[in-house]
């Protein structure tokens, strides 16, 4: 009997033109990842977010019409890509909301540009790199002055460097007699930080100590960007970013660390993407600077405890089981080619620590940045993006935990929410009787969808108008048209009709959208409350409201308070400071002391389980109104309501 062969299809991807030959029952997000083809889908392909949305033009697919499209969807050639199978020959469209940018260019990216502010206005006490180049001129050897190479040049480094013990491999000693006496004994040589000990990396001819760059990365569940740094002068050259393209294996950090541990080959895979992205920024700063590899001699990254295990390869799975623990918080240096990052051939990585499984390096660096652990003052620092971390505390102490906020703020969790880029809501207003809008979009380009701070302006302007109540309820007779029945018998509310939008369809918010959106803002208001309380404080006595992530550049402070995100405070005591993971990595690559400080920071900050305290899920429950069920909390809020400038209505 002849086996049986499976059919070969034909898929081509639209706009971008690209094929893949698949066989029969393949499924289209598989085909698309074999095509190279980025569709959002953020459950990972498990059929659960709805996000991968697609439109078969031409061609037999089976499966994928589930209760995640409507009725006029379906007719129109909608099907998810995660189920929808090939039967047949097939030419498929990616709409604009299911498709993800590749790169994100530094000058279209506003949280980029203020990384490199904020870098600039830290304040480094002594520029001393983690990887320098020393320029020598050694002595020739002579009957009285017979040291070995080796020892001659490790004691210049030493009177350079003040450091006593070195090390340095074995291709470098081989060539070492030669080079010294080719250059007539006037050498660079790299010396790189590992602690207590330095490794000569590198030993070249002649004066290249001018050379000598780093890249600071923050590596991001949902982006990364890569920061080039002179580190003679501790000067920012250029900042990179792209989206992260684990997105493809799950939007959020459970769906990857089961990606890691479930498929086969699947922590490769994820590891494989990242240093990809890494490469892909560190290639496009250099093309535009005309460096080469050998110029950048050190890589100091932060990012989540999961994103730092998939960036080494290590294996994350014991992060989300009992007891929780990591395989490494503070890891040694390693050569970057045994990490797969792309720079000088015996160049360094460098690992910013975390503190726990879901504490990681971006909040160490956070922390050592706007220097919280030198201050009188006591400080809430607050990360907000695919999770939410809180760090309270002052230079006496850190206490951190992490809240269960889940995705919802980066507008990826919902039903037309998107990331910040081109083409998504970031801010609007509802401004007179017909509930018209004022807003306004990423790149100034047609509406598409609403990021993160669009939605936190969306609810607080829902509120205020009373299409919304406390419990976020939306308000059905309040005789607004845009206030609709949706699909699956669900109120919704229409943000921008279709003939107004970018892809042709309705832009809108639906009760399930504001659901999440009310939980995820409640486990981060509770998770602060709770911390204080378990220390002795309220909100009041914070001094200090430091807002860090995607959000701290855009957020509007105003709606973030209206919806009780953030602490009804007095304004001044709020501040942004955009992207400080990469702040922090940065400091890191510049100071050697910054790098031991923020080991310092990350073992002497405690990690407070929120879900064993017997008062969290209380607090959970009455911050699951907006902006509270007490209103007291928020006195401006409240005195807005007494005075009719929000509805008084729910």
């Amino acid at each position: 009997m002849k086996a049986m062969t499976s059919k070969t299809y034909t898929v081509l991807f639209t706009p971008e033109q690209v094929e893949v030959q698949v066989e029969s029952g393949t499924t289209i997000l598989a085909a698309a990842a074999q095509a190279g083809v980025f569709i959002n889908s953020l459950c990972g392909g498990d059929g659960v977010c709805g996000k991968c949305r697609v439109i078969v033009r031409l061609g037999e697919a089976q499966g994928g019409t589930t209760n995640h499209l409507t009725r006029v969807e379906i007719q129109q050639g909608y099907i998810l890509a995660c189920e929808g199978r090939v039967m047949s020959d097939l030419v498929v469209e990616v709409p604009p909301e299911s498709q993800l940018t590749s790169d994100m260019l530094a000058e279209e990216h506003p949280a980029e540009q203020f990384a490199e502010t904020f870098l600039m206005r830290t304040h480094v006490p002594k520029l001393d790199p983690l990887v320098r180049k020393v320029y020598l001129e050694l002595p020739a050897p002579t009957l009285e002055n017979n040291l070995a190479d080796l020892e001659r040049l490790e004691h210049a480094l030493s009177k350079s460097l003040g450091t006593q013990e070195f090390q340095m491999g074995l291709k470098i000693t081989q060539r070492l007699a030669t080079l010294l006496r080719s250059s007539d004994w006037k050498v660079t040589a790299t010396a790189a930080y590992r602690g207590s000990l330095t490794e000569i990396t590198e030993v070249e001819c002649g004066n290249t100590s001018r050379c000598n760059l780093g890249v600071a990365v923050d590596v991001g569940t949902t982006t990364v960007m890569a920061q080039l740094i002179d580190l003679t002068t501790g000067g920012t050259m250029g900042i990179a970013s792209r989206y992260n393209s684990q997105i493809r294996y799950g939007g959020d950090i459970i769906r990857r660390i089961m990606h890691a541990s479930q498929e086969e080959g699947g922590l490769s895979t994820l590891q494989q993407a990242i240093t990809g992205d890494i490469n892909s920024l560190i290639q496009k700063l250099q093309q535009k600077f005309r460096l080469g590899c050998a110029d950048i001699t050190t890589v100091t990254a932060a990012g989540n405890t999961t994103m730092m295990h998939c960036l080494l390869g290590i294996l994350p799975d014991y992060i989300r089981k009992e007891p929780y623990v990591g395989a490494a918080y503070c890891p040694p240096p390693f050569r970057a080619a045994e990490v797969g990052i792309k720079i000088n051939a015996r160049g360094l990585v460098y690992c910013l620590p975390c503190v726990s499984s879901f504490v990681g390096a971006d909040i160490t660096a956070g922390v050592m940045a706007v220097e919280m652990h030198k201050s009188d003052k006591l400080t809430m620092f607050v990360d907000i993006g695919t999770n939410g971390e809180i760090v309270i505390g002052h230079k006496e102490f850190l206490v951190a935990a992490s809240a269960s906020a889940g995705p919802a703020f980066e507008g990826t969790d919902s039903h037309d929410g998107m990331r910040a880029s081109a083409g998504a809501i970031d801010h609007l207003q509802i401004y007179n009787k017909d509930r018209l809008l004022s807003f306004s979009t990423i790149g100034g380009k047609p509406p598409v969808g609403i990021c993160g701070t669009g939605y936190i302006d969306l609810l607080a302007e829902l509120l205020k108008n009373g299409l919304m109540d406390k419990r976020g309820k939306l308000n059905t007779t309040c005789g607004s048209k845009r206030i609709r029945s949706g699909e699956h018998g669900q109120p919704e509310y229409v943000v921008i009709r279709a003939r107004d939008s970018g892809r042709g369809k309705d832009v809108v918010i639906t009760q399930a959208d504001i659901a999440n959106m009310l939980r995820a803002k409640g486990a981060i208001y509770s998770a602060g409350q709770v911390l204080l309380q378990s220390l002795g404080y309220t909100f009041d006595d914070v001094e200090r409201v430091l807002v860090a992530g995607g959000f701290g550049t855009s957020l509007n402070v105003e709606s973030a308070v209206t919806i009780g995100l953030l602490p009804d405070l007095p304004r001044q005591r709020i501040q942004f400071v955009g992207n400080a993971s990469i702040s922090g990595a940065g400091l890191a690559a510049v100071s050697r002391r910054k790098y031991d400080e923020a080991r310092e920071i990350a073992q002497s900050m405690t990690y407070f389980e929120l879900s064993t305290d017997p008062t969290f899920m209380g607090e959970l429950v009455s911050a699951c109104f907006f902006p509270h069920t007490d209103i007291q909390r928020f006195p401006s809020v409240m005195e807005a309501l007494a005075d009719g400038r929000l509805s008084k209505e729910g």
